[in-house]
């Protein structure tokens, strides 16, 4: 009988992807390389201590195929191809500080305004330059327009307040919710809210809260039975009470 030898590639080509990176990094690694050892590889090149260092193979798609996180493991022991790609997660830094957190003793760049505005090939000399945004002709205009229709809104809001009456049966319609009915306990201004609102307390627990809004209470009402909408969410009419224990 033949014997046959089964002949494998000894190294394999993967890219090394991280966060914060927008291209990864190919390189040709040894199957024999132990996974503790191609974390400290990696750790120079992506930036993140070893020590917290999470690898996950990805195929060809950038597909998950597996976790290649023990240690004492080889690389060949995990079904990689040339062409896959290794992405690398990490806790830290080798500056020592935590993903997503501002290292303090690196001290942050800031221009005067003075300063921005002698520097050539900015943001702000491009619009400057192409009449956009705040620098158009039309800008003043524009403006003025916005801050009439918001006027013009607001005034709306104001007369639709002042035809509701307090202690009116009212029926509440918000695209994206379901049809609601009740009772209206007050209408005005709320704390930090632009505009003016609708406090109603509905019939069944639909609501978002007891009448309060950032802890000020504007209406009695239990948890959940409460809610402000805007008055040209409110029709106020001859609506019943619905009766829950109705069959």
């Amino acid at each position: 009988m033949s014997e046959y030898q089964v002949i494998t590639q000894s190294y394999v080509n993967l890219t090394t992807v991280s966060e914060g990176r927008e291209f990864g990094v190919e390189k040709k690694y040894p199957k024999d390389i132990k996974i503790v050892d191609l974390k400290n590889k990696l750790e120079m090149m992506t930036g993140f201590v070893a020590s917290g260092m999470s690898l996950r193979l990805l195929n060809k798609d950038k597909q998950f195929v597996c976790e290649m996180n023990e240690d004492d493991r080889m690389l060949g022991y995990y079904p990689c191809e040339d062409g896959y790609f290794v992405e690398v997660k990490g806790t830290t830094t080798v500056m020592g500080v935590p993903i997503g957190e501002i290292d303090p003793s690196v001290k942050k760049f800031e221009l005067t305004d003075e300063e921005y505005a002698k520097k050539r090939g900015t943001v702000k000399e491009f619009k400057q330059k192409m009449k956009l945004g705040q620098y158009s002709d039309q800008y003043s205009e524009i403006l003025a327009e916005k801050e009439k229709q918001a006027k013009e809104k607001l005034e709306n809001e104001k007369k639709l307040i002042d035809a509701l009456a307090v202690g009116s049966r009212c029926k509440v319609t918000v695209v994206g919710h379901p049809t609601r009915f009740g009772t209206v306990m007050y209408t005005g201004e709320l704390s930090g809210k632009p505009g003016y609102f609708v406090g109603v307390k509905y019939d069944e627990p639909l609501g978002k809260n007891d009448g309060s809004v950032n802890g000020k209470k504007y209406f009695e009402c239990a948890p959940n039975y409460g809610g402000f909408v805007k008055p040209e969410n409110v029709e106020v009419g001859d609506f019943p009470e619905e009766d829950l224990d109705e069959l």
